[in-house]
């Protein structure tokens, strides 16, 4: 009964974005005041609802569970868009990477194949081993540094071209870069004739399950690569805020823009 009621008052709040207050909630839940303000106090202290003078709103964690849903099941079709941008906009083949952990292994799936006759392609389902690939390393940067560690340490690093990187230090260390920079690039490390550019997407709590790639012949992709790796970190941003994803302001960020902006309030008190 208490799971009915959660679900019923969050319901009620989603279709009252203005928020209601206690005596219309009990009315429309047919619930005595004692039961509906206990679920108020609970929710709120959670995050779930805020509350202003009187009245409930939903708050920053229903909408953080909502976009979590929804991306949970509809990465495909929010990322499709953006896909045909990335398409549109370089040329070149793109393509959304998902990570299994249980198999240390990614997924390719959804793609859309660049027009040109010579491209880059690769059939939907397409696996890859995570250490190789630009989206294997994106994956790896933004996963648990113990899970992360223990896959490094146990992974075999098997080279898939010449120019696959196999020494387990150096990998860490181009890992820790890309976790940094935000972005990853291979070229010829999976593919000899491939070059690939990836960037993260993030959920809404943070977490990193798919990555952005956008994938050209080898010649044409050193070419581009500066715009290209410009192009990928931007969508894989907008997919993200797509998905709901909010990032936390950087504290340094912050303490630079406090110390530019004028004191207002010092300035009226000193003005004629």
């Amino acid at each position: 009964m208490s799971l009915t009621r959660v679900l019923r008052l969050l319901q009620l709040l989603a279709d009252q974005p203005l928020g209601m207050a206690l005596a219309s909630l009990c009315v429309s839940m047919n619930a005595p005041k004692t039961s509906v303000l206990s679920l108020l106090r609970g929710l709120t202290a959670h995050g779930y609802l805020q509350r202003s003078d009187a009245v409930y709103r939903l708050g920053p964690e229903s909408f953080s569970l909502g976009a979590s849903l929804v991306s949970a099941s509809s990465l495909d079709v929010v990322a499709m868009p953006f896909l045909s941008e990335a398409v549109a906009r370089s040329g070149e083949t793109a393509l959304i990477a998902k990570i299994n952990r249980a198999a240390g292994q990614l997924i390719y799936s959804p793609i859309i194949e660049s027009t040109k006759r010579i491209r880059y392609a690769v059939p939907a389902g397409t696996t890859r081993p995570l250490f190789a690939s630009s989206a294997g390393r994106v994956l790896l940067a933004f996963q648990d540094d113990a899970w992360r560690d223990e896959y490094l340490q146990s992974t075999d690093l098997r080279a898939m071209t010449p120019r696959s990187v196999t020494d387990r230090k150096q990998l860490a260390r181009i890992i820790e870069q890309v976790r940094k920079t935000g972005v990853a690039v291979t070229i010829g490390e999976v593919t000899p004739d491939v070059a690939g550019f990836s960037a993260p997407i993030f959920e809404p709590g943070g977490r990193v399950n798919a990555a952005l790639i956008i994938a050209a012949p080898i010649e044409r992709g050193r070419v581009a690569a500066a715009d290209l790796q410009r192009l990928v970190m931007e969508l894989a941003a907008n997919i993200s805020r797509a998905l709901g994803y909010r990032p936390e302001p950087d504290p340094r960020e912050l303490a630079a823009r406090d110390h530019k902006e004028p004191n207002n309030n010092l300035t009226r008190r000193l003005s004629p």
